[in-house]
């Protein structure tokens, strides 16, 4: 094994290690979300998933920005630096917040300088390896994002139920103040040739590369399912077997928890057999399980979580490895800020549908339509996809 390829290895198990503390705070408030927004201030679970969907439109509005400022600069690392230092700083003062505006005001500014960090750390990931190993390395990437989410949901609910509902907060603040001290130290800027002239000339990819709206779209409803999961699941536990915070918490680990251990093997095989089939098989399959979440036992549910995990891991790294695969270098983080953008829309969707849908029309009916969307879009990408081919780009020279 050459020299070369270590540091790449090490290069991506730092950006790995980020990505996980980036991503745990997602899910870091999810289980304890009626305590510490519903209850505390008297909110409905639609004005409650607004903590959720601001940081998300915050993450719409700046992804492109920054990525777009990075690649005119040529670099990345001071950007992320500087958004893990700003997120530490913006966890701690949301836990002095006193008032739900004056909350939601912050979660907005701490979601625009978050997305400039993790945003950034994916494209760089991909900016170290060879095209041929970008399915394989996002599926180190995933896997660190879906730990850190999975760890979020039980570690936030244990410590709201031992040391309050603001603890997870500072817990926060204190990880993005390591990620500051890691990034400054430990990551290195890889070399951009060609760089664009102005942000415009790099946001230009968006348009000129019109195959990633493929990846994109995927991105979106990707995450607009998993929406659902964060913000509805746990209250549907709460209404409908009477789950604690924690074991709310344990049950959204058990989406996450296939994730973690699969995305890197999906991801391989994706660099080997291209990105369609992953993608069209994974995510039809996790729009069919998702549909069946409200009409099962607690019991079956946990192999209902479980199976839509696994189908979860085929479709995600194949589908942002498809957005490198289309993306120049020299404007990828514009094109991964686009790809992002979208996954963010996703989510600002789909915390909104999940709140509204679940007070309109309840629980089941919700998770019916969020896992049909999933399914629908798999099949309307299918001749898409095959149109870039089962082969894959990513093997093309």
């Amino acid at each position: 094994m050459s020299h070369r390829n270590i540091d790449h290895r090490k290069e991506v198990a730092i950006y790995a290690v980020l990505m996980f503390i980036a991503m745990l705070s997602l899910t870091l408030m999810a289980p304890g979300i009626k305590e510490f927004i519903i209850d505390r201030f008297g909110t409905s679970k639609a004005e409650a998933s607004m903590f959720f969907s601001l940081e998300m439109l915050a993450y719409v509005i700046f992804a492109v920005v920054w990525g777009s400022l990075s690649d005119k600069c040529g670099k990345r690392k001071p950007f992320i630096v500087l958004g893990f230092g700003g997120s530490a700083v913006l966890y701690f003062l949301m836990a002095q917040a006193n008032s739900l505006s004056l909350l939601l005001t912050l979660r907005f500014i701490q979601g625009a300088i978050t997305v400039m960090a993790w945003s950034l750390v994916m494209t760089s990931a991909l900016d170290c390896v060879h095209k041929t190993s970008y399915g394989k390395t996002m599926g180190v990437i995933g896997m660190a994002m879906m730990f850190g989410m999975a760890s979020g949901a039980p570690t936030g609910g244990l410590m709201a139920d031992k040391y309050g509902v603001f603890f997870p907060l500072y817990f926060a603040s204190f990880l993005f103040l390591i990620g500051t001290l890691l990034s400054a130290t430990l990551i290195h800027d890889v070399r951009i040739e060609n760089k664009p002239s102005t942000m415009l000339e790099s946001v230009k990819v968006l348009v000129e590369k019109k195959e990633l709206a493929i990846p994109y779209l995927f991105s979106f409803i990707d995450r607009f399912t998993v929406a659902f999961f964060i913000f509805a699941f746990p209250l549907y536990l709460f209404d409908a077997f009477e789950f604690s915070i924690a074991e709310r918490g344990l049950y959204q680990a058990l989406l996450l928890f296939p994730l973690i251990l699969l995305q890197y093997p999906f991801g391989k095989l994706s660099d080997k057999i291209g990105r369609a089939l992953p993608i069209i098989v994974g995510s039809f399959f996790y729009g069919l399980e998702m549909c069946t979440v409200g009409f099962v036992d607690k019991t079956t549910l946990i192999a209902i979580m479980l199976g839509c995990g696994v189908f979860a891991a085929m479709m995600f790294p194949s589908s942002v490895a498809l957005a490198g695969d289309l993306s120049p270098q020299n404007k990828r983080g514009a094109a991964i800020g686009g790809f992002n953008v979208f996954g963010s829309l996703g989510f600002v969707a789909g915390f909104s549908a999940a709140g509204i849908l679940s007070d309109l029309y309840g629980y089941c009916t919700s998770f019916l339509l969020g896992g049909f969307s999933e399914m629908l879009v798999a099949l309307i990408a299918i001749p898409f996809l095959l149109k870039l081919g089962f082969k894959g780009i990513g093997n093309r020279e």
